[in-house]
């Protein structure tokens, strides 16, 4: 029965070159596989949507799914918040972007439930009007609080930082009200907050960490809780709430 069966979630993918060996170097679609355990842990069929795709035809390939996963990824492309780039920043290749945006756009429009992490929390903030900082030193400037280290030194699945999770949030109905450990991998941050979004979590240094909006559509966390499944097992509950906000919507 269609009630019973696993939601089908599309996970937004990035391309990447070879290596040149045995063979010559070429083009590959790929996501990380902590993306595809995290989801197939928590009851979900993860499909690979790859970026070409969501450029060409987003309606075609996003039909079959029942929610979307964004996961990190290089720098968002400026221009997209109006902006030019500044020399603090890093890669950014807008053909990816473009694409993400359009995933995310349609997904809001047709109330596909999405998860967006890290360069995927920042991009549904994009899509909603939003902008970042193109580097966190720039946050420093803006309020004058110095910034705590988000680009840590040991492996992913290391908890580096707290945030502070806020109350009467879907976030905090999902991993609870108040301080929490993550993971923290980035150098770029939520500035003003896309339209219909509020703030469900922060650093102490102000940071926006998590983002969501009024509907329950779209949720981001700016750490990387798919990596965190085996040594901090609360995450696994950000893919459950994705897998059951889409089978809501079944």
């Amino acid at each position: 029965m269609a009630e019973n069966r696993k939601p089908i979630i599309g996970i937004a993918g990035l391309t990447g070159y070879t290596e040149p060996g045995m063979f010559i170097s070429a083009e590959r679609v790929f996501t990380g596989s902590t993306n595809v355990r995290a989801i197939m842990k928590n009851g979900g069929i993860p499909v690979l949507l790859p970026a070409a795709a969501l450029a060409e035809d987003v309606e075609g390939v996003m039909a079959g799914c029942d929610g979307l996963l964004v996961p990190g990824g290089e720098d968002m492309t400026p221009w997209y918040y109006k902006e030019e780039p500044l020399p603090v920043i890093g890669t950014f290749r807008p053909e990816i972007d473009k694409a993400w945006l359009n995933a995310v756009k349609y997904a809001a429009a047709h109330k596909k439930p999405v998860l967006g992490i890290c360069k995927g929390h920042q991009t549904i903030n994009v899509a909603m009007g939003g902008s970042l900082y193109q580097d966190m030193s720039l946050q420093v400037e803006a309020n004058g609080c110095p910034v705590i280290q988000h680009m840590q030194k040991y492996n992913r699945t290391y908890l580096t930082h707290h945030v502070e999770v806020e109350e009467g949030t879907r976030l905090a109905a999902i991993l609870g009200a108040g301080p929490l450990e993550t993971n923290s991998m980035h150098h770029q941050a939520v500035k003003e907050l896309g339209k219909g979004l509020r703030v469900s979590a922060r650093a102490c240094d102000g940071t926006i960490e998590a983002i969501e909006d009024e509907e329950g559509i779209l949720l981001g966390t700016q750490w990387h809780p798919e990596d965190l499944v085996d040594t901090a097992p609360i995450m696994n509950r950000l893919f459950a709430d994705l897998v059951k906000r889409c089978q809501e919507r079944f």
